[in-house]
């Protein structure tokens, strides 16, 4: 029986030995990253030695703000996966960082200097007590002479005055002991959050049925990063094709810096459903935009480039978003409370988001060279691809509100380049005309942008004085009012243009409106809209009138003239 147990007991030790699970740390590098609009999936592979049998693989600075239930792990090599776990290592922050250890002990340092110079001044303190306790040299009984009080009291006054300095001094050495410690309370708290974030470790154990090198492959989906579109949008003149460069700013806040790594931009939905979809009906109805009364009704509907917001002519404010995109950098808190403690708050907080509308069918972009994003939560450009772009100019002139044209791009061929709405900057002939906006969500073909003020096509309307006057007809006024309307190209080559003006429409019974002359012009009765579509060849300029007489009772005002209100400085 006693060999029988000796025999058990080596046996269950051999079993035990034969089962046993080496453990390997995987230092794993980032290969490629798909970046999603928000969130994006890490690529990782590493090459490590598996020996027969069970084997623990342990990948470290893994980004806290992984998703786990999302991990996948392959093997160029025939593996048996067991199973996938993810935990947090929180022992090897400060071994990762040594500057963490010292800035602990730089602080640790701090404090007992501030304890040593806070028992300096209470001895102080305690010397000033005394004199205060013991300021009479005499007994109650017996009188001071003048010269024994004036010694006395240049006595306490010399010695309370240095203990006072002294002790000042002590309050500013303090102090500035406390400044230093809480910025170097900063950088730790920086530090620690820089490696917090990257300290989850993926555990993924699996058996090798012999002694092999592999490389694997361990993928995972993050937050904390993103991409935003934006474009450069070029003309250099009127009658070339425009340059549409496509461009993202791409942030990453996962706690792993992404070095020499190949990205992928995709408007995929990383949270999307994997249930198959289903068919709701779809409607169809006339957009809002059709009961105003403007130029959205001939289809001249134009974005607007502008240095401060996303405007646009004759459309609702909402359809662009505002300036509040601009996703900045990450900057440690001043917040003495957090400073104190030691805390940060979530660097993605300086983040904002906005809503847009992208397509259902989801794109992605591979980027041919390999970037380097680091984790700062600082936006940095990505080139993605460049077109030229088929486009018609026009002008636009309306001599009433303005002396100068307006150049405007009907661009076309765009909805086919799968475009994600973004701020778009403008250029024409290498100058700068303002930041627009791009809104993929409009089912027109034709991109409608307006390149700002053309001064080589000059417009005028001037009140003809021998054909305008004012008269008194029995109890009604008559004001006749002509106006000479002159449009001109200065330009090498031909323009089209079209102009606008305006007749009154009355909305008083005792108003009413006559038209005189109109040259030609095509006459909205509802509006009192003018438009003329001219066709200009260079150095050409054309002329128009129009009159028209407003009939009203002579006790009665009504303003002609326009104003418009401004600032000024007031003296």
């Amino acid at each position: 029986m006693k060999y029988l147990f000796t025999f058990l007991i080596f046996t269950t030790n051999l079993i035990s030995f034969s089962q046993e699970i080496l453990t390997t740390k995987i230092n794993s590098s980032i290969k490629a990253v798909t970046i999603f609009l928000t969130g994006g999936e890490v690529h990782r592979k590493a090459s490590t030695n598996l020996k027969k049998g069970r084997n623990k693989l342990v990948f470290t600075q893994i980004s806290t703000v992984a998703d786990n239930k999302s991990i996948q792990f392959s093997s160029e090599t025939p593996l048996s996966l067991v199973s996938v776990s993810s935990e947090i290592d929180y022992l090897s922050v400060t071994e990762r960082n040594p500057k963490i250890r010292a800035i602990k002990d730089s602080i640790q340092l701090i404090n007992d200097e501030v304890v040593d110079l806070q028992n300096e001044k209470s001895a102080y303190q305690v010397e000033r007590q005394l004199l205060e306790q013991n300021k009479s040299i005499k007994g109650e009984q017996q009188n001071l002479t003048v010269e024994e009080l004036s010694a006395m009291a240049a006595y306490y006054r010399k010695h309370v005055m240095e203990i006072n300095k002294t002790m000042t001094a002590y309050d500013l050495r303090i102090r500035e002991k406390n400044n230093l410690k809480y910025r170097y309370q900063n950088q730790l708290t920086e530090l620690n959050y820089k490696e917090t974030i990257k300290s989850n470790q993926i555990v993924v154990i699996v058996d090798s049925e012999t002694d092999q090198n592999s490389v694997l492959d361990l993928k995972y989906m993050v937050s904390n990063c993103g991409w935003q579109a934006n474009y450069d949008l070029r003309a250099n003149n009127i009658k070339d094709k425009i340059s549409l460069k496509y461009k993202a700013k791409v942030y990453n806040n996962t706690g792993n810096d992404w070095s020499n790594v190949q990205l992928f931009l995709s408007t995929s939905d990383p949270n999307i459903s994997a249930s198959a979809p289903e068919l709701a009906p779809w409607y169809m109805n006339y957009s809002s935009l059709m009961n105003q009364a403007n130029d959205a009704y001939d289809g001249n509907e134009y974005v607007v480039p502008s240095n401060r917001a996303y405007t646009k002519y004759y459309q609702n404010w909402n359809a662009a978003p505002q300036m509040n995109q601009n996703l900045d950098g990450l900057y440690a808190t001043d917040n003495f409370e957090q400073q104190q403690q030691g805390t940060v708050a979530n660097p993605e907080d300086n983040i904002t988001f906005t809503n847009i509308e992208v397509s259902q069918l989801s794109t992605t972009f591979e980027i041919e060279k390999e970037y380097s994003i680091p984790s700062d939560a600082k936006p940095y450009l990505v080139d993605i691809t460049e077109h030229n772009l088929t486009a018609t100019f026009s002008h636009k002139a309306v001599p009433k509100l303005d002396k100068d044209g307006f150049l405007l791009a009907n661009i076309v061929g765009w909805e086919s380049l799968d475009l994600v709405p973004g701020p778009t900057q403008v250029y024409f002939s290498d100058a700068f005309v303002g930041q627009s906006y791009i809104n993929t969500s409009n089912v027109s073909d034709t991109l409608r942008l307006s390149f700002g003020r053309d001064n080589k096509i000059p417009v005028s309307r001037k009140l003809v004085q021998e054909f305008s006057d004012k008269k008194v007809i029995g109890s009604n006024r008559k004001d006749n009012y002509t106006y000479k309307i002159i449009a001109k190209n200065n330009r090498d080559i031909p323009v089209r243009l079209s102009l606008y003006d305006q007749i009154p429409i009355s909305q008083d019974s005792d108003i009413s409106i006559t038209i005189n002359e109109i040259s030609d012009a095509k006459y909205n009765e509802t509006t009192g809209k003018l438009t003329w579509l001219l066709n200009l060849n260079p150095g050409e300029s054309k002329s128009y009138q129009i009159s028209f007489t407003i009939k009203y009772p002579k006790d009665k005002t009504i303003r002609v003239k326009k104003y418009r209100t401004i600032s000024c400085p007031s003296f």
